[in-house]
């Protein structure tokens, strides 16, 4: 038995090896929370000077990329697969008109949560959250583009503008 057993520790280790290997190459690992930004800026060829900003949650990931001058602009959405995955997959991105105009709300199919994205031109400055209990209220830079994770079930959302005006969102899925 003791012959054996390094010969059965090699085996175990060649084996965990091929099946990582396998994970990786079949798209199954995913990039993790903190390795977004960079994935964004290589897969997506995000300049350098460009300002990436957005949030993760734990199901869901939303950035938004622009110059400093606002000129242009490339989003993102990254989901996490439930099952045996261990970071987040690119779901969709680009460019699309209600982002730049107004505030685009991204769902993806089997994801319990939701991304709103906007380049900012209707100078949203705060959103509410009524879950039926309780308000809560998010303040949001009137001057910058955001990109905001939320459960599906938060609650009522409304989006007000720096006059205190309520500003709609399109529902797309993603």
């Amino acid at each position: 038995m003791k012959k054996y057993l390094p010969l059965i520790l090699c085996g175990v280790i060649v084996l965990s090896v091929f099946l990582v290997a396998l994970f990786w190459a079949s798209d199954n690992i995913g990039t993790p929370a903190d390795k977004l930004e960079a994935d964004i800026r290589q897969s997506q060829k995000i300049a350098d000077d460009w300002t990436v900003t957005g949030e993760v949650s734990d199901a869901m990931a939303a950035y938004i990329s622009c110059p400093e001058d606002k000129s242009d602009f490339t989003f993102s959405v990254y989901v996490k697969h439930t099952g045996l995955s261990f970071g987040y997959f690119f779901r969709a991105g680009g460019s699309i008109g209600e982002i730049d105009d107004g505030i685009l709300a991204c769902k993806a199919e089997g994801c319990n949560e939701q991304a709103f994205i906007s380049m900012n031109a209707p100078k949203i400055a705060r959103l509410e959250i009524d879950n039926g209990l309780e308000i809560k209220t998010r303040e949001i830079d009137s001057e910058k583009p955001f990109a905001v994770v939320l459960p599906i079930n938060a609650g009522e959302l409304r989006f007000y503008d720096v006059e205190g005006n309520i500003v709609e969102f399109t529902q797309r899925k993603v």
